[in-house]
């Protein structure tokens, strides 16, 4: 179990000179030589221990960071034979005050110890993480039962513990689902607990927690968390803390051809849905069905580039880049509709396209519009990419403004306030891929031009948000020029962030990125193709 220090020290960040750490617990017989942790505080940038306390068979270590003008070090204080290990219930009281550290076991008589190097005044425990059982790692995991652990600033607390009637269980302060478990003591022996002996722990889906489960475990697997049953809920108890930084396989999803973009939708009362843009004569549409997708459709493309989902009003549409003609020579983009009798996309708009790469469907003032990348006519990159527009009398697209595009890969659409912003990814003008690429904004009915940025082959733009900062990010791809000899690093090129600023009116570089082309094949076929 972990949390940030900040939870404790929210108004300072230093640990207080003066503290006292409570502990209640029972320990069974451990190796000789092995070594585990009660309590820690770790610097989580440098994984430096500032704090801890970890014993062994025959000794407790009190271990803290000091610091001075010659670095930094770990310091250890030991006590010997606190007689811990014997599968008893005991509760420890450090006090440290300065120079001097003092233990009681059971509320019997002190162990004091005079260091030569004292508690530090001033540990800054800022950016740091309190860990109960554990030091971080795999390595020294606590294995016994915790009953208390506090952590009270200011003086010795045994006083406030001891003398108790039975030492070995003095109460300072325990959670309020572990005082309603006590049982009764027979004989001579040590208070003996239900849940020591009854305890259950259910795996699986997460089952009922009533008066029955009350103060019963329950494992979930899946999320690698630990519950407990209080009060007619599951209460965390131990969580694996969330990654993502990986994904796990799930399904192997056979096309017919190379899949050049993927689209994922979902359309109410029907399902979900996945397009794939194939390279070859047909492209696809799959439905998640029994926790997989499965062949939903078959559609005729053409090259596909991309699919692009979007609603107007009740209707669902999907639209096809086709970047090759068909076999009449013609080249078209083809707009779906989703059929509610037939269950199924049905071709309901073709528009004449040139090389398309992309569609980016959007909404300004209440109507639609469909933006495509034109990438090239011909041997001829420098073409107008166009914006269409709905027509709610006709029930189609329609021209409403052309643009100046050279090499078109893709556009992003984004608004800010009250302001729309239109971005074009420019790859290739025919010689060379150093080629501004243009951000547009709405005014007076139109895109006008509001920033021009130096990209070379832009494949791509993506807009993300952090708190109030906007940020603007393009994938350059590829670094070429007829003129030039290619160089065998002319993939490995920086992509850029640039970010929002008010003040100026304008995005401003924020990043450089190192990067690989993404878009190198893409490259390799234009160079070919042109």
């Amino acid at each position: 179990m972990s949390f940030p220090a900040s939870r404790i020290f929210s108004r300072c960040d230093l640990f207080p000179e003066e503290f006292s750490i409570v502990v209640t617990l029972r320990v069974p017989s451990l190796p000789p030589k092995r070594n585990e942790y009660l309590l820690t505080v770790v610097a989580e940038e440098s994984d430096l221990l500032l704090l801890g306390l970890r014993f062994s068979p025959a000794q407790l270590h009190f271990l803290f960071l000091r610091e001075d003008t010659a670095g930094a070090w770990q310091t250890r204080v030991s006590f010997r034979s606190p007689a811990l290990v014997d599968s008893r219930w005991h509760t420890l009281v450090l006090a440290v005050s300065a120079g001097v550290f003092s233990l009681t076991t059971d509320c019997g008589l002190p162990v004091d110890i005079m260091a030569d190097v004292p508690f530090p005044a001033r540990l800054s425990v800022k950016g740091a993480r309190f860990f109960v059982g554990s030091r971080r790692r795999a390595k020294g995991l606590f294995t016994g039962l915790v009953r208390q652990l506090v952590l009270l600033p200011g003086s010795d607390a045994t006083p406030r513990l001891c003398p108790s009637r039975n030492a070995p269980l003095a109460v300072l302060s325990i959670p309020r689902v572990l005082q309603a478990l006590t049982g009764k003591p027979e004989d001579n022996e040590v208070l003996k607990y239900p849940y020591e002996t009854n305890i259950r722990v259910t795996l699986g889906p997460q089952p009922p927690c009533t008066e029955v489960e009350d103060a019963q475990f329950w494992f979930d697997a899946s999320r690698k968390g630990l519950y407990l049953c209080v009060g007619n809920e599951w209460v965390s108890v131990l969580a694996a803390k969330e990654r993502l930084d990986y994904v796990e396989e799930h399904q192997n999803l056979f096309t017919n051809s190379e899949t050049l973009g993927v689209e994922v939708f979902r359309i109410p009362q029907v399902g979900l849905f996945v397009a794939t843009a194939n390279r070859k004569a047909t492209s696809a549409v799959y439905k998640w069905t029994e926790e997989k997708f499965v062949s939903y459709q078959n559609i005729p493309t053409h090259q596909a580039q991309a699919w692009r989902h979007f609603t107007i009003g009740k209707k669902i549409f999907l639209a096809v880049a086709n970047f090759e003609p068909d076999e009449k020579g013609q080249e078209f983009s083809v707009i779906y509709k989703w059929s509610h009798r037939k269950l199924k996309f049905t071709p309901y708009q073709s528009i004449a396209t040139h090389s398309a790469r992309d569609w980016e469907a959007f909404e300004v003032d209440g109507e639609h519009f469909l933006a495509v990348a034109n990438h090239r006519e011909g041997d001829n990159h420098n073409i107008n990419s166009v914006i269409y527009k709905w027509n709610p009398a006709t029930r189609l697209f329609e021209a409403n403004q052309t643009i100046a595009t050279s090499g078109a890969y893709d556009w992003e659409f984004f608004s800010v306030g009250p302001y729309s912003f239109l971005v074009v990814a420019n790859t290739f003008n025919g010689t060379s891929t150093k080629v501004h690429s243009h951000l547009y904004i709405r005014l007076l009915g139109s895109f006008q031009l509001f920033q021009s940025f130096p990209t070379f082959g832009a494949a791509d733009w993506e807009v993300f948000q952090i708190g109030e900062r906007i940020f603007l990010a393009v994938a350059n791809s590829h670094s070429y020029d007829v003129e030039m000899q290619v160089q065998n690093d002319s993939y490995v090129i920086n992509s850029v962030i640039y970010e929002l600023n008010v003040t100026a009116q304008a995005f401003v570089k924020f990043q450089d990125i190192l990067t690989c082309s993404g878009g190198r094949r893409g490259l390799h076929a234009r160079r070919a193709e042109g």
